[in-house]
């Protein structure tokens, strides 16, 4: 069984590129590429195209889109000053052509290349289940395998509301050593993991639990509250404009 695949799908003017650098870790890496003025591609390795690293809940989300169980994924990937949205989704009903958006790239794809990527992604999912989260992953091919610069990361992950039978799935992957920001909101709803929060304004947004730094009291649904929240949400949700 091979450790590292790679795969790109070429159009005439954008292609993407799959690439899993090692079995042993839990993320692939996705790029969108232009075609240059001189007929040449864009390269990753001098700064070119666009480039995001996907792990493995969010090799599972754009599964289930292949997969026609989803009929898109829309994901936020924020680290530092960086953000990225990632979108795969069928462009009609149909659900005979995909595209892929990576920040300003876009990119669709078609049969046969449609089957290609979601067999190469299930197999490359059913390695990393495997492989990268067996135990077996050594202190020395960890040194070996570079990871992302920014290091840690979480991932949000919402179920926003369904069409046509199929779930609308959105994940949001953020650095955990974001700054929090002061916000002040009412409490509205609790859920296991998540507050509908109220501004001042009326609006009302989904916050992760996870992303609040502060004490809070759901039973005072009436009474505003001070709450330090990690600054990727604020950003993503646009709770401060």
């Amino acid at each position: 069984m091979a450790d590292f695949h790679t795969k790109t799908f070429y159009g005439q003017k954008t292609s993407i590129r799959v690439t899993s650098p090692s079995k042993q870790v839990p993320y692939i890496f996705l790029s969108c590429l232009n075609r240059k003025n001189d007929g040449s591609w864009e390269r990753p390795s001098e700064g070119e195209g666009k480039t995001v690293r996907l792990s493995i809940e969010e090799i599972i989300c754009i599964l289930e889109v292949l997969n026609k169980r989803s009929a898109n994924w829309r994901g936020y990937h924020v680290f530092k000053e960086r953000k990225t949205e990632i979108y795969v989704g069928w462009e009609d009903q149909s659900r005979q052509i995909l595209t892929i958006k990576i920040g300003d790239y876009s990119k669709k794809l078609r049969f046969p290349n449609l089957n290609f990527l979601t067999l190469m992604l299930d197999h490359i999912l059913t390695e990393k289940i495997e492989f990268a989260t067996s135990g077996t992953f050594e202190a020395k091919t960890k040194e070996k395998v570079q990871m992302d610069e920014d290091g840690e990361y979480g991932v949000f992950s919402e179920h926003i509301t369904a069409r046509d039978g199929l779930h609308i799935v959105e994940t949001t992957e953020f650095s955990v050593s974001r700054d929090p920001v002061e916000i002040v909101a009412k409490i509205k709803v609790e859920s296991p993991k998540a507050l509908l929060i109220t501004l001042d304004s009326g609006e009302e947004f989904w916050i992760p639990k996870s992303t609040v730094h502060s004490e809070y009291d759901v039973s005072e649904k009436a009474k505003s509250q001070k709450l330090i929240v990690d600054k990727w949400i604020i950003e993503k949700t646009k709770i401060l404009k």
